[in-house]
């Protein structure tokens, strides 16, 4: 458990000592468990969403989340007296096993965790499955258990857990059905309606997906998520004046670090540089009392100051590179953190590379920490590619751009996938890797078609296209997924306007008949 209020923490550790044979560990702070889970596992979380003034459970929670410190199993409580609409929707958006408002009684404090403790043995074969990554096996294990017959009271919780392996499988159809029928018996089911909004972006349904969020941005509970959702696809489709519209509905203290990236990089897309610094700016001074967030937006402004040099005149570069020096040494002064280590050197060896000091950028790469990536983000992946390819090692570059998209692909955070996106796209472009990283995911898209699995060949042929997008074969193997599978709209493509970019370019013989052939089966099939 993970409370800040000592007095609290006693009393909530003696009513769980209470409850069960259970053992249980406490902590003040969200850094004090992030330490225990490098050493052990916990198979429940009780958590405090204010947490003094560092980052909230949720955020901690996110953080653990994506970093893989937290097993598919763990379980999650949270409890908190703030009773607001924004923090409730907040926690919900994580969807936990449970939530407790305070004060609570010890009549549902047990109730709860008696509840939590029941189902979890129910579903104990899935939850090994989901640790041994055998995301197969834990859908036949839920399906067995379906045709049995589901306990009354855990019908709820296995439909959600259901729906939810389903889309993690890619069976999207499937999981978007689930979450149909659960809002046709009641349209107020906050997690079955993110999860509906899910399937429908994971499709490429993005006209579907707007409309369904719209209604969402008049809930007090999902109101400013839901801006962010609008955000992240109007990024995507480089409308960055939406971008800056939607994010204007959220109140600026509440904009989330990703989402306050995500306007600062729709700042910079449209070479509004002072806006950008400013943002970030206000974010740090708001967060000056709280380390962990203040530490958080000193990296970001130091990244973006970093990202200024690379885009300027090598003779232009000094007082940018002097503002993200200074910011890293700040935000990485006196850290024992591997990962934070890690972002340190990498960011200081990109500094010296800019600098054309590559002795000292090599240099920089000595930690024993530097070359292990299981929890390093996306886009500092992103920057190492840039420091090897700097240094020589072209296949280095290569491999961690890869990796850099496959963990991209595991994010919760939509506004984080959307950046991630573009900074991979932009990366390996800068380094000339693009066409290579094209024909490595198209190949991966062919073998899904031959499968039959259009959904994911689908996002790979996208994909492949976006990173190479003069080359023909990429559009024409998307065009004819879309065809085959009758989907008229994926993502920022239409069939009309895939037919219209694929015509503008260089075409042989093969790839103009094949053109022609599938244009006449788009209209055939009326898409």
């Amino acid at each position: 458990m993970v409370e800040d209020n000592a007095t609290a923490r006693t009393a909530l550790r003696g009513h769980l000592m209470s409850i069960a044979h259970l053992s249980v560990s406490s902590f003040a702070t969200g850094a004090e468990l992030k330490s225990a889970l490098r050493k052990q596992h916990f198979e429940l979380l009780l958590m405090d969403y204010h947490l003094g003034e560092g980052k909230t459970g949720v955020e901690w929670i996110s953080e653990l989340l994506e970093r893989g410190f937290l097993r598919p199993s763990t379980g999650i409580i949270f409890v908190t007296s703030d009773r607001s609409p924004h923090v409730i929707g907040r926690i919900m958006d994580l969807q936990p096993d449970a939530l407790l408002i305070k004060p609570y009684t010890i009549a549902s404090l047990t109730r709860q965790v008696k509840h939590y403790l029941f189902y979890r043995d129910y579903i104990k074969n899935v939850l090994q499955a989901l640790d041994d990554k055998q995301l197969e096996r834990a859908i036949n294990v839920v399906r067995a258990k379906i045709t049995e017959g589901i306990p009354p009271r855990l019908v709820s919780e296995i439909r959600k857990l259901y729906a939810r392996l389903l889309y993690e499988s890619g069976e999207l159809y499937r999981a978007q059905s689930i979450y149909d029928d659960i809002l046709t018996r009641s349209e107020k089911v906050l997690w079955a309606q993110w999860g509906k909004i899910k399937c429908q972006y994971a499709l490429g349904q993005f006209p579907n997906c707007r409309d369904d969020l719209g209604k969402l941005v008049t809930s007090s509970l999902a109101k400013d998520k839901a801006f962010e959702w609008l955000a992240s696809i109007s990024f995507e489709q480089n409308a960055f004046d939406d971008v800056e519209k939607y994010l204007g509905e959220i109140k600026f203290s509440d904009l989330t670090l990703p989402a306050a990236k995500l306007k600062t990089r729709a700042y910079q897309k449209q070479d509004k540089v002072v806006e950008a610094i400013d943002l970030l700016q206000k974010k740090r001074a708001m967060h000056r009392s709280a380390k962990d967030r203040f530490n958080d937006f000193t990296f970001e402004l130091a990244e973006f100051y970093l990202f200024l040099a690379e885009d300027s005149p090598e003779t232009n570069r000094q007082e940018s590179l002097s503002q993200a020096r200074k910011l890293v040494g700040i935000a990485g002064r006196s850290q024992g953190d591997p990962q934070t280590l890690q972002k340190r050197d990498y960011l200081l060896a990109f500094s010296a590379l800019l600098d054309n000091d590559k002795e000292k950028a090599a240099h920089l790469l000595d930690g024993d920490y530097i070359g292990n990536y299981l929890r390093t983000e996306p886009s500092i992946l992103v920057v190492a590619a840039k420091v090897h390819h700097g240094l020589g090692d072209e296949a280095k570059a290569s491999e961690l751009l890869m990796m850099a998209k496959q963990k991209n692909t595991e994010h919760h955070a939509i506004s984080e996938q959307v950046m991630n996106d573009a900074l991979i796209f932009s990366g390996s472009e800068r380094l000339g890797l693009n066409h290579s990283q094209a024909i490595a995911i198209n190949e991966t898209g062919t073998q899904l078609f031959i499968k039959g699995e259009f959904n994911k060949a689908m996002k790979h042929f996208y994909d492949a296209f976006t990173l190479s997008p003069q080359t023909a074969a990429f559009g024409l193997n998307l065009l004819q997924c879309m065809t085959e599978s009758n989907t008229g709209v994926y993502r920022k493509y239409n069939i009309n306007n895939l037919l219209e970019s694929i015509a503008t370019l260089p075409l042989n013989e093969n790839n103009k008949a094949r053109l022609e052939q599938l244009s006449l089966s788009a209209q055939e099939n009326a898409l």
